[in-house]
């Protein structure tokens, strides 16, 4: 592990792009070579995060979707410290590509875009993937053709598929957040369905197909 005291973590600010940032300061930086490094904080005295840091659970999550054969970023080169802001960074290599929001806000999506998200969608689930920040700005369309995910630090993965309510919260999100499904036409949104219930287990094929037949009458209001 590498660590920056406040000089040299000052002077990494002015060779960086800062990506993102909130009232506690920097959370992603993007370097010239085009490498990234995502900061983390404990965000309360006393949590989970004590034990097990949340910068631990970004590689870890990494890892899993590697070995389940999902895209995600391409290689984790470093770890940094920088204790004066209590703050953890990992430097990465991002995945290649474009988010799903940008294909589409640039009209740039392929026509199957939507059948192929419902799959991809369908699919995390199937492998034990619950990534609760689930959006279109959050999954990669790489050169391949082939979707991945990115910002995978809200992300749990079982060795089982994730269950009925589990799904139903996943896609709930998926529905309400500004990211999700508003960006797609009605006659889109009945695609990524579709594709989605083709690859769902038949036991929850009856109620997720009434689950969503609500999601989608509530998005229209």
């Amino acid at each position: 592990m590498i660590i920056l005291n406040e000089s040299e973590y000052k002077e990494l600010l002015k060779e960086t792009e800062t990506i993102e940032k909130d009232q506690s300061g920097e959370k992603v930086l993007k370097y010239t070579d085009g490498k990234y490094m995502k900061l983390f904080r404990r965000k309360r005295l006393f949590s989970s995060a004590l034990i097990y840091p949340y910068w631990r659970r970004f590689v870890r999550n990494a890892h899993s979707l590697k070995k389940k054969g999902i895209p995600t970023i391409d290689k984790i080169e470093s770890v940094v410290r920088v204790p004066h802001i209590k703050k953890t960074g990992v430097v990465y290599l991002p995945l290649k590509g474009d988010t799903l929001k940008f294909l589409i806000v640039n009209k740039n999506a392929p026509s199957n875009l939507p059948e192929q998200f419902g799959e991809f969608v369908s699919g995390l689930h199937h492998k034990g993937i619950y990534f609760s920040s689930l959006h279109l700005g959050n999954v990669v369309m790489t050169a391949s053709g082939e979707m991945g995910l990115i910002d995978i630090s809200d992300m749990r993965s079982v060795p089982f598929q994730i269950p009925l309510f589990t799904r139903k919260t996943n896609l709930d999100y998926l529905f309400r957040c500004r990211q999700g499904m508003k960006l797609f036409t009605d006659s889109e949104q009945n695609e990524f369905i579709d594709a989605y219930l083709k690859n769902t287990p038949h036991a929850f094929k009856k109620q997720l197909t009434e689950f969503l037949d609500r999601q989608l009458k509530k998005i229209k209001k």
